[in-house]
């Protein structure tokens, strides 16, 4: 009997307790506009589905607005269709560098390129490359690279569908619109930014693959085509490698960076570095870093 009251008694307080905690937490949301029925979720993105290419390919579009995102307000674009291995990084440098107020606020666009690691790796060695490569030596290991040649379908659908729906939707400086990519992405950044200069005003290039058999005596041309000619608006330019790199990016990389840096035109802001110690792959963490700190640091 004595061991039931207890327990009966026991109980009554814990209810009496957890009455009183209910009361003052529905106190305290009513105080701070916090909802007792709201379902927590991610800051809101919109995604898109667009079409792509000649064969009826579709391909999904994310765009994350800063946390802050005011539409009164202009922001820097920038699109990544490197977003498998760069978008995290990016999203968090965005948000923890505004909250700090070392950066400025960023639009980000993402381009996925698959749902399985197949799928991505199948898109971008053919969105990626302006022709076949063939097979690569990748640290010992031989990897095929046959599927190239679309880099200028991905340029279009940029052009045609990705930057005209950005632009048209959201609040956007248009004198600051990037592109950013790395390894095959950073090749076709390096490439969009010699065949199509004008269209993007802010480059993040790393470990670009910038040699044979990537690369061939057309870019060279290219690249010297628009030295020649000069940039027609300012334009901002990070390119990087890792001091470990691969053979074709160490070499070809390394050429395209010191005829850059011989270049005078006042249109151009132009930034190179090496990251030491580091692979083709851990590169890319730093040089991102330093890479957003050159476009948007404060």
């Amino acid at each position: 009997m004595i061991n039931f009251t207890a327990h009966k008694s026991g109980r009554t307080l814990g209810a009496s307790l957890a009455t009183l905690l209910l009361l003052v937490s529905a106190a305290n949301a009513q105080e701070t506009g916090i909802s007792s029925g709201e379902r927590l979720t991610m800051l809101p993105m919109e995604s898109l589905v667009l079409p792509i290419g000649k064969t009826g390919q579709e391909m999904e579009v994310v765009v994350y607005t800063p946390h802050t995102y005011d539409p009164a307000k202009s922001y820097p674009l920038l699109v990544v269709p490197d977003a498998d291995p760069l978008m995290g990084l990016l999203k968090t440098i965005n948000f923890l560098w505004i909250e700090d107020g070392k950066a400025e606020p960023v639009i980000l666009v993402g381009l996925p390129f698959g749902s399985t690691p197949d799928a991505i790796w199948m898109n971008r060695t053919y969105y990626f490359l302006p022709d076949s490569v063939g097979v690569i030596d990748y640290y010992g290991a031989q990897v095929p690279l046959n599927t190239g040649g679309g880099a200028p379908e991905l340029a279009r659908f940029l052009h045609e569908e990705v930057l005209p729906h950005v632009l048209e939707e959201y609040s956007v400086d248009r004198d600051r619109v990037g592109l950013a990519g790395f390894s095959m992405g950073g090749l076709f950044a390096a490439w969009h930014l010699v065949t199509h200069p004008g269209i993007f005003s802010d480059y993040i290039i790393l470990a670009p693959p910038l040699a044979a058999p990537f690369v061939g005596p057309e870019f060279e041309k290219t690249t010297q085509s628009l030295r020649q000619r000069g940039f027609s608006r300012p334009t901002r330019v990070y390119v990087s490698y890792a001091e470990n790199d691969l053979a074709s990016v160490r070499s070809g990389a390394a050429k395209w960076i010191e005829a850059w840096e011989a270049f005078d035109d006042a249109n151009l802001q132009f930034r190179a570095e090496v990251i030491g110690n580091m692979r083709h792959d851990a590169g890319a963490v730093p040089a991102l870093i330093n890479a957003y700190e050159f476009l948007y640091g404060r």
